[in-house]
């Protein structure tokens, strides 16, 4: 008896936790949140990946984590003017990792054409060039990411939460990274809230992700966008636990601190 209870009793804290979860997705969080607020937003994610006959679960949750970062900007935005203009593409001739729920997303926009004209096709035309390619020696190299249209992201709403941390509060600095001319062990100095904001719903997404029991991996975008292009059933294979996308490196390393809070925030889930 005490057993079913103490069911009873976790199934009701889950359920609190996600009410919880749908309410700060929607109003945003503080740019350094308590812990209870990082689980519940959590388990708002989480519970997206465990819709077991969703097969496009993976991409809504990533959604659901894009969702948090805007919100959390609209209510806690930057204290100082970012330089980033409509038009200004310098960071989109960086290197960009991206996790597979992201993946999965910006290919689903791609199939549906809103991705400004771009195809499959297109993309994996434009990737070739990008394969293999450091991102130290993406720096003044001038390739851009495929997605690039116009000078414009052709799936802004879609793009990915690394894209979202990358403000500038310097367009000249920008430039001269682009150009290749600046100090490549620099850093362009950016806006603390915007990197905060994406970064606490990434580890967000991570946490539901470990929760989940799926691989944690992030992978150069272009190279894992013509993978899941390539293969209409990619997110579901994904979710069933094929690795489609062993071709890839797994170098991108995510710093000690962002793993141990994901990992906390897994537990909490889990616990």
């Amino acid at each position: 008896m005490s057993d079913e209870m103490s069911r009873q009793q976790r199934r009701r804290i889950a359920r609190d936790q996600l009410k919880s979860g749908r309410a700060l997705a929607t109003t945003g969080i503080a740019a350094s949140p308590k812990r209870e607020t990082m689980r519940d937003v959590a388990r708002l994610m989480h519970a997206k990946l465990m819709e077991r006959d969703n097969p496009r679960r993976a991409g809504e949750a990533a959604a659901i984590a894009a969702g948090l970062a805007e919100a959390s900007l609209t209510r806690h935005p930057s204290a100082v003017a970012i330089a980033c203009t409509k038009g200004c593409a310098f960071c989109c001739y960086s290197f960009v990792g991206a996790l597979p729920p992201e993946i999965f997303r910006i290919s689903a926009a791609v199939r549906v054409g809103r991705a400004r004209g771009l195809d499959a096709a297109t993309i994996a035309l434009r990737s070739a060039r990008l394969a293999g390619v450091s991102p130290m020696a993406r720096v003044g190299a001038r390739l851009p990411c495929p997605l690039l249209v116009d000078g414009l992201c052709s799936v802004y709403g879609e793009r990915p939460l690394t894209c979202r941390q990358a403000t500038s509060l310097s367009r000249d600095a920008c430039l001269e990274e682009f150009e290749g001319r600046g100090d490549q062990n620099g850093r362009i100095e950016v806006s603390s809230a915007h990197l905060a904001h994406a970064s606490n719903a990434n580890v967000a997404l991570l946490g539901a992700m470990r929760a989940a029991n799926l691989p944690t991996d992030s992978f150069e975008l272009s190279s894992a966008l013509v993978i899941a292009l390539a293969a209409p059933e990619s997110e579901r294979r994904w979710l069933a636990g094929e690795d489609v996308f062993a071709v890839l490196p797994r170098n991108i390393v995510r710093p000690m601190v962002v793993e141990q809070v994901a990992a906390k925030i897994a537990a909490d889930l889990t616990g």
